[in-house]
């Protein structure tokens, strides 16, 4: 069977973790195809698992001593609203980065319409005449466009932590 990969094989030695790093590599490219074939709900689905990672990432950090690191010895499963939730417990003040003036807002109303998006293709109103399939799919792109910039962001907030450490 083919590679069902989308992303080039790594030509260059990878510093760290080489096996997350080419999951980024295949996850951003996967976006980018998603979004330029109008698959909008897979870019959107992707960038949410990028968002959760990096966030995991952040409240796992050696020595954290937070809600996450307290309750994920109990629960297997942190929904991405507990983790927006845990993330604002643990920087209670606005997170200024790529145009963003609140990080963590930003992605707290980026993740009611991702909810939005994934849920309404078959859900919508169907009394409403406005309401069309492109209607629907042109919303989708818009979710997806900014699911990706603030993936990027979340992820160079994050980044950005680590180097300062």
């Amino acid at each position: 069977m083919d590679s069902m990969k989308k992303s080039q094989p790594v030509k260059k030695k990878v510093k760290g973790n080489a096996k997350k790093y080419e999951a980024y590599r295949e996850a951003w490219t996967r976006i980018k195809q998603a979004q330029e074939n109008g698959f909008f709900l897979e870019a959107i689905t992707i960038q949410e698992s990028i968002i959760s990672d990096r966030l995991i990432s952040f409240l796992s950090r050696p020595g954290a001593d937070n809600t996450y690191t307290q309750q994920r010895e109990n629960q297997s499963f942190f929904s991405f609203s507990k983790l927006i939730r845990c993330w604002r417990a643990e920087v209670p003040v606005p997170i200024q980065i790529d145009g963003f003036t609140d990080l963590i807002y930003a992605v707290d109303v980026w993740r009611e319409s991702r909810n939005g998006a994934v849920h309404a293709i078959v859900k919508f109103d169907h009394t409403d005449e406005a309401q069309t399939i492109d209607t629907f799919l042109q919303a989708a792109m818009k979710v997806a466009i900014e699911g990706e910039q603030l993936a990027r962001a979340v992820s160079k907030w994050q980044q950005k932590l680590k180097r300062q450490k």
